[in-house]
């Protein structure tokens, strides 16, 4: 298998209901029990987006995940995250140089995040560039960032 094969680039409706369930496991274990964000984990952008995932072995887990989606005119990146287990690996980078091949492979020339403030040095080390200043969103410090494609 490829790395790129180990990937799945899916919109929900393509998904199974194990996919679903493994993606949204890892948001609501990272996001909601590990940095105790209590807005809700799942939204509207969920049923457009385009689902970046790798699930484990057993195909019991996901190891990492994503998502993209258009939103007026620019693509964003977001809801990035490794299982616990998995971190320190590169899996996130890996992911998001296949993500930026994806999307180069589509035409698109630039693609935009809200990074968490801790995870700003990952962005920085894949190239990305901050606009615009510090923001709050869920509770947490964020920055928007770009990544030339």
């Amino acid at each position: 298998m490829t790395e790129l094969e180990s990937f799945s680039f899916k919109k929900i409706n393509q998904m199974t209901g194990c996919e679903v369930f493994c993606l949204a496991r890892l948001r609501i274990d990272t996001f909601v029990t590990e940095q105790k964000i209590t807005e809700p984990e799942l939204d509207d952008q969920d049923i457009t987006a385009i689902h970046v995932f790798r699930l484990n072995q057993k195909q019991t887990q996901a190891d990492a995940v994503c998502r993209l989606f258009e939103e007026n005119g620019k693509w964003m990146l977001g809801r990035v995250a490794v299982a616990y287990n998995m971190r320190g690996q590169h899996l996130g980078s890996q992911m998001l140089e296949l993500v930026h091949q994806y999307l180069r492979q589509r035409g698109v020339h630039k693609i935009y995040c809200h990074a968490q403030i801790q995870a700003k040095p990952f962005y920085d080390n894949l190239g990305y560039k901050v606009r615009g200043k510090v923001f709050t969103e869920a509770g947490l410090e964020h920055v928007m960032m770009y990544y030339d494609l």
